[in-house]
């Protein structure tokens, strides 16, 4: 379901989203709370940047809720069809539970690490 007018990018800023889907933010963020099927990443400053697939989401939502005029649950189905598992399901386990001795041990060598390359900058 990809569209055309999908600029060939692989991450979009979210008004990039917003020009290209021709939608307030307000209805990006209910949509992503309401249909689950997209989850745009956050950066540290808050700025959220949404993928390729999310963006052929949000369109193919467009279409089916505003232009069609389908129900909700419909278009939850229509997204399961077309895209997928949804962004919002339920994260698997991890197959094994986090040992913090191995995780103190990554530490320690991640911190030799930036010691080594600290000195080396330091030449």
């Amino acid at each position: 379901m990809a569209d055309n007018r999908i600029p060939d990018k692989l991450t979009f800023k979210r008004k990039e989203v917003m020009q290209l889907a021709k939608l307030d933010g307000r209805v990006l963020d209910y949509w992503e709370k309401e249909f689950c099927a997209f989850a745009p990443v956050v950066n540290q400053s808050g700025e959220k940047f949404y993928s390729r697939r999310d963006v052929e989401v949000i369109l193919a939502v467009k279409q089916w809720l505003i232009s069609e005029k389908r129900d909700k649950s419909l278009i939850r189905d229509l997204l399961l069809q077309h895209f997928g598992d949804l962004a919002g399901s339920q994260p698997q386990a991890p197959a094994e539970p986090v040992n913090p001795d191995k995780l103190q041990k990554i530490r320690r060598g991640l911190k030799e690490i930036l010691t080594l390359l600290a000195k080396d900058d330091k030449n």
